[in-house]
């Protein structure tokens, strides 16, 4: 179909907007997430230049997420001005790695809609925009809260594995309990949980392999227990 010069002034000045929708399970649908997007898109007057769909734990690092990345790459070379998602959680929920997406976004000048909250992280000025900016604090800080009390039923259930004859405790020359230990590497732990490597563990929370070893040694003995107990 042959485009006129109107029509391409037109796609010129409109407003490019990738569409980013995750699930985390395979029998779980993102068309309704897609869907939604599409229909506040077309009453902006924005372009659908791309859509973005995985199905993938919201747990995984950036690194292993292909959607993260295509989101990304189509970024940097400049293709899209927006970014549409149905909440803060479809960019994952790992605070660190949704963050690292943000200000990749910001630095690049691309907003984020967040239709959750309708709103956008960029003001049209182009500047951060403060609402925006609590909204990720407060996100961030629940899934703070969620691995604090991930660790405290880590914690519970040795706690009963004592009270049934399993030892636990700071050894000699020790300095912390395994109890003050998990709580005190409560992302070290989340990290051991998604598969990464000690040494890479080690190197990313600025512990020794030593200590790391140890957590994942509480962790798989924590799933003993569970396993033993069912």
């Amino acid at each position: 179909m042959l485009i006129n010069n109107k029509q391409k002034l037109d796609l010129q000045q409109s407003t490019s907007a990738v569409i980013f929708s995750r699930v985390s399970k395979n029998v779980q649908n993102y068309q309704r997430q897609i869907d939604d997007l599409k229909a506040y898109a077309e009453k902006q007057g924005w372009t659908i230049s791309r859509i973005i769909a995985e199905k993938i734990s919201g747990s995984k690092s950036n690194d292993d997420r292909e959607g993260i990345g295509e989101l990304l790459a189509a970024a940097k070379k400049g293709e899209i001005q927006k970014v549409l998602v149905s909440e803060v959680s479809r960019l994952g929920r790992r605070p660190s790695q949704t963050h690292q997406v943000l200000e990749e976004l910001t630095n690049l000048k691309i907003s984020l809609y967040i239709h959750q909250f309708n709103i956008e992280t960029l003001l049209p000025n182009g500047k951060l925009n403060p609402a925006a900016s609590m909204i990720f604090s407060i996100t961030a800080d629940l899934a703070r809260q969620e691995r604090e009390t991930h660790i405290e039923r880590i914690i519970s259930g040795m706690e009963l594995a004592k009270r049934n004859g399993q030892k636990f405790g700071r050894r000699h020359g020790r300095l912390y309990t395994d109890a003050q230990l998990l709580r005190k590497y409560s992302k070290a732990v989340k990290d051991i949980e998604l598969g990464l490597s000690i040494r890479k563990v080690a190197k990313l929370h600025e512990i020794s392999p030593d200590t790391v070893q140890r957590l994942k040694r509480l962790i798989i003995d924590n799933i003993t227990n569970r396993f033993v107990r069912a």
